[in-house]
C-alpha cells in the first residue's frame, strides 16, 4: 500500500525532531552519557521532542535565513544551547565537555544543504567555523557521532560544488550576512525519509517540492509498506505532525548587531529596506 502526504517546513521540523528522539542510540546518550544537541531551528524540534517538554524555538538558534536574507541573532536574544549529561541537564556551554565525548555520546547538528549524494552543507559566519569548528574536527578524530537533522526543503545539486564558492573574505557584495559553506561529505544527514522509516515500517521517498499560500518550501512524500503500518504512519502524520505551525523568527536591531559580514550593518531601522521591517 502507498500513502501521500505534503509537509510544511514547520511539519518536516516537527517530524525528524519526533524521528531523531526515537533513535535508540539518541535515547542511549541521552540516558548514559552526553547528547548535545546544538542551535539551529530543526535541532530545536529535536531538543522539545527528547526533552518532552517546550523550547523557546525561535530564539535557540544563531545563524539564520530569515525575511529573505542570511542574518545572525545577536548573542543576548539566543537560548543557551543544551549539554544533556545522563539525563540531567548541564549549565555549561556544549565547547567546555567537548574534550570529555566518547564512544556512545552524540552531537545533533543542523544543515543548511544537502545533496542526493548525501553531503551536507553547514553555512559559517563566525570566522572560527561556529559549532563545525568547536567540534567536527575533533569529533571526526575520535570517531564520533554527529548527526545532521536537515529538510529535504534544503536539497541542492551539488554541496561539494557549492562548498567551493563563498566566505566571507572572499564574497564582494551580499543582501545581508557574507558567509563560507562546510561540506561534510561523511556526516549522518536525517531527513524526512530517516525519521518515517524510523517510526514505521515504511519505505519513503521524495515525490515533490514546493508550494504557495503557506506551502513555500514543502515537501511531498510518498510511503510504501504493509497495510497496517501505512494506516499508522498517515494517522500520525494527520494527528502529531500537520497544523504545527510556523515559528514567527526572531530578528535583532541591525543598528546595534555585531556582525561585521553583513550589508546591513549599523543600519538604523528606518532606512532596512521593506522586507526587513
Amino acid at each position: 500500500m502507498q500513502a501521500l502526504f505534503t509537509l510544511t517546513p514547520a511539519e518536516s521540523k516537527r517530524l525528524i525532531g519526533k524521528g531523531i528522539a526515537a533513535l535508540p542510540e539518541v535515547q542511549n546518550a541521552k540516558k548514559n552519557g552526553y547528547l548535545l544537541v546544538s542551535r539551529g531551528s530543526t535541532t530545536a524540534y529535536c531538543l522539545e521532542e527528547i526533552l518532552g517538554q517546550k523550547v523557546d524555538k525561535e530564539r535557540y538558534l544563531a545563524g539564520q535565513t530569515i525575511r529573505g536574507v542570511l542574518c545572525v541573532l545577536d548573542a543576548g536574544e539566543r537560548a543557551r544551547p543544551i549539554t544533556l549529561h545522563k539525563g540531567e541537564i548541564l549549565p555549561v556551554e556544549p565547547t567546555t565537555v567537548a574534550d570529555k565525548l566518547g564512544p556512545g555520546d552524540i552531537v545533533i547538528k543542523g544543515g543548511n544543504a544537502l545533496d542526493a549524494f548525501g553531503n551536507v552543507g553547514v553555512i559559517m559566519v563566525n570566522p572560527a567555523g561556529g559549532t563545525m569548528g568547536s567540534f567536527y574536527m575533533g569529533m571526526k578524530a575520535r570517531g564520533l557521532e554527529i548527526i545532521y537533522a536537515v529538510g529535504l526543503e534544503k536539497l541542492i545539486p551539488s554541496v561539494e560544488e557549492a562548498a567551493r564558492y563563498g566566505g566571507t573574505m572572499v564574497i564582494g557584495k551580499s543582501i545581508g550576512c557574507k558567509a563560507g559553506l562546510a561540506c561534510v561529505a561523511d556526516g549522518r544527514p536525517f531527513t524526512e525519509i530517516d525519521a518515517l522509516e524510523a517510526l514505521f515500517d515504511v519505505a519513503a521517498v521524495h515525490f515533490a517540492s514546493g508550494g504557495w499560500g503557506g506551502a513555500e518550501g514543502s515537501v511531498t512524500l510518498i510511503v510504501e509498506g504493509p497495510d497496517d503500518e501505512v494506516n499508522k504512519c498517515v494517522e500520525f502524520i494527520e494527528s502529531k505532525i500537520k497544523g504545527e505551525p510556523a515559528l514567527p523568527g526572531v530578528k535583532g536591531p541591525c543598528k546595534t548587531c555585531p556582525i561585521g559580514a553583513c550589508s546591513f550593518k549599523g543600519k538604523d531601522d528606518k532606512d532596512l529596506p521593506g522586507y526587513l521591517k
